[in-house]
Order: structure tokens, then sequence, then C-alpha cells
């Protein structure tokens, strides 16, 4: 013989979140969070590690240009373009630094072109008495500014 339960079948309330359900929520929540703030470090992590690359492209480009103008002369400026020639008059060579399309390129008697600096956001050279001071705006928004010995040519 089968025995009938005679027990009423519960209601389930719909009125509010059962414990379970806060529990679950507080966990997606907190994994939701920490995620965040891992994302964060990361990217803080990454800035750094850039704003240092950066510096030290800026100094090998400073190191690279201050030695090719040893031997080089002033010849026309404008504010995003130096134009120089050599010093030895057995060498017609005229070089070009031109900021253009994000980078420093160097170009030897207009042909062909070399690039010195890349992910350049500004740049601009100012003639002074003693030579040349260039400021640049590189990715990372920091403005950088050297002063570079190079003497004018004679008109």
């Amino acid at each position: 013989m089968l025995r009938k339960s005679k027990r009423k079948p519960r209601k389930q309330s719909q009125a509010g979140f059962t414990l379970l359900e806060a529990a679950f929520a507080l966990a997606v929540n907190t994994m939701v969070l920490l995620l965040m703030m891992g994302g964060m470090e990361v990217i803080r992590t990454v800035n750094i590690q850039i704003e240092k690359t950066q510096d030290a492209e800026w100094h090998l480009f400073l190191i690279q240009l201050e030695h090719e103008l040893e031997d080089e002369l002033l010849v026309q400026k404008t504010s995003t373009t130096i134009r120089t020639k050599s010093k030895n008059p057995g060498d017609p060579a005229v070089y070009t630094y031109e900021f253009r399309i994000n980078k420093v390129l160097r170009y030897k008697n207009g042909a062909g072109y070399h690039p010195m600096l890349m992910h350049v956001k500004a740049l601009k050279y100012e003639v002074t008495n003693e030579g040349i001071s260039i400021q640049a705006t590189l990715s990372d928004n920091q403005t950088r500014r050297a002063h570079l010995i190079l003497p004018k040519a004679p008109i």
C-alpha cells in the first residue's frame, strides 16, 4: 500500500531575496570590484613603463643628434625643421631634421629618411646665440626640452 503524504506544498515567497541570493550577489560585486582594481593597477604600471621608455628614447635621440651635429653648421630653421651642412668643404651634403607625421625624420640631400624619434605629438625648434633649443611633447604628454650647441653657417 502506498501511503500518501498529507503535507501541503510550501509556497515560495517572492517578496525578497533569500540569504543565498544575497551572498551570491555580494560575491559577484566583490569580484567585479577586484577586477576593476586590478585593471587600474595594470594601467598604472603600463603608464610608468611607457614613461620610462619615452625617457630613454628622448635621451637616445639627443645623444644621436648631438653626435651628428658635432661637425655641422646651421643653415636654415623653421619652427619644425632645421637644415644643416657639414663644416668640411669637401662634403656638400645638406641634412634636414624635420618633424612630420608624429616623427622626427633626418634627410640627407632631401632623399630618403631616417626616423630619429617616434611618438612625438609636438616639436618646436628655436635658434639661440649658441645653438638650438628643442621642445618636444611625446605621446605620454610630458614636455621635454634640450639645448644643443650648433654654430651658424656664415652668410
